[in-house]
């Protein structure tokens, strides 16, 4: 059964448009009509436009997974560099201090001393990449 067709829409169209329309319907083997012709030029089109909308979404529900799964990795790695440098630190500083310490000390004071003195600290790394706010 064909769709009720209810919207009626005027389409203009260059000679040259027009003219490429009427070489399509005279190469048809059966009876087409231009007004058929046009229906399927806009169903085809409008089934593209849906194709890329939906890889559109597609590639961004991808890409925000990447996103995520590259910032879990950074994070990882940031939080080996740390514990490899605070138990580093471990080792180091007491022969200096002659005072024992922990890397869990260090790592628990280093938070502390990063959450109070954050917007200097945020102030001197903008000013080293010359991209004071």
């Amino acid at each position: 059964m064909p769709a009720t067709k209810t919207v009626r829409r005027s389409v203009a169209m260059t000679p040259q448009m027009r003219q490429r329309l009427q070489q399509l319907l005279d190469k048809q083997e059966r009876e087409i009509t231009e007004a058929d012709l046009i229906r399927q030029a806009i169903h085809e089109f409008l089934d593209r436009q849906g194709d890329f909308i939906s890889s559109r979404a597609h590639f961004t529900k991808t890409f925000q997974g990447r996103i995520d799964d590259l910032q879990a990795d950074l994070t990882f790695h940031l939080d080996m560099l740390l514990v490899l440098l605070a138990y580093g630190l471990e080792i180091i500083l007491p022969v200096f201090t002659e005072k024992p310490v922990t890397a869990v000390d260090l790592i628990t004071t280093a938070i502390q001393v990063a959450q109070r003195e954050h917007d200097a600290i945020h102030d001197l790394i903008q000013a080293a990449r010359g991209t004071q706010e």
